[in-house]
């Protein structure tokens, strides 16, 4: 019956809802790349678990254009779902440092977890001087490795605008942490 109701609407021009079994395959597919794209964006993994969890949830009944790529659509569900997240928070970034530490390796010396503290809180601060639309950039580039026609359509922007915004946000990024450096 569903099947035929999304016939029928995408034939009178209205997108189809999201059936259970797409939703699935989307989920077995997208999962990870969303859950990095949270986590990268909010430095929670608890929260991330939910968050993505909560994109899935809203994909399920949300109508889709079958010409979109199913993982842009996740990660723009996903986008929303972060900005909700730190709206309801009052905030516009938070970062979770104990969440950043635990990424090192319990194999390394301690002199090298002392300098990967280092470097991930040098990290931290400096991507904090960026905007939130370069962290947003950013993040969907490296945390979830789509291209950049694919954060294009997420961000409603060219491709070219996106490649540019990576090349200026890593150009500043490189240059705060030299300062710090240097400052130190």
């Amino acid at each position: 019956m569903e099947a035929v109701l999304n016939t029928i609407s995408a034939s009178a021009g209205v997108k189809p809802r999201m059936t259970a079994e797409t939703l699935d395959a989307l989920y077995r597919a997208y999962y990870k790349n969303v859950y990095n794209y949270i986590c990268f964006r909010i430095n929670n993994h608890f929260d991330a678990e939910d968050l993505a969890c909560a994109v899935f949830e809203k994909a399920l009944g949300a109508r889709f254009n079958p010409d979109t790529p199913g993982e842009a659509w996740l990660i723009t569900i996903a986008k929303n779902v972060v900005t909700d997240y730190f709206r309801a928070r009052g905030r516009r970034s938070f970062v979770a440092l104990e969440t950043i530490f635990g990424l090192a390796s319990e194999k390394k010396q301690p002199d090298e977890v002392v300098v990967q503290d280092e470097q991930n809180r040098a990290l931290i601060a400096a991507m904090s001087r960026i905007s939130d639309r370069e962290r947003q950039i950013l993040s969907l580039k490296f945390a979830t490795d789509l291209k950049h026609d694919e954060i294009a359509k997420i961000m409603h922007t060219s491709s070219s605008n996106v490649g540019v915004i990576v090349h200026r946000a890593l150009k500043k990024l490189k240059n705060f942490l030299e300062e710090d450096e240097h400052g130190q």
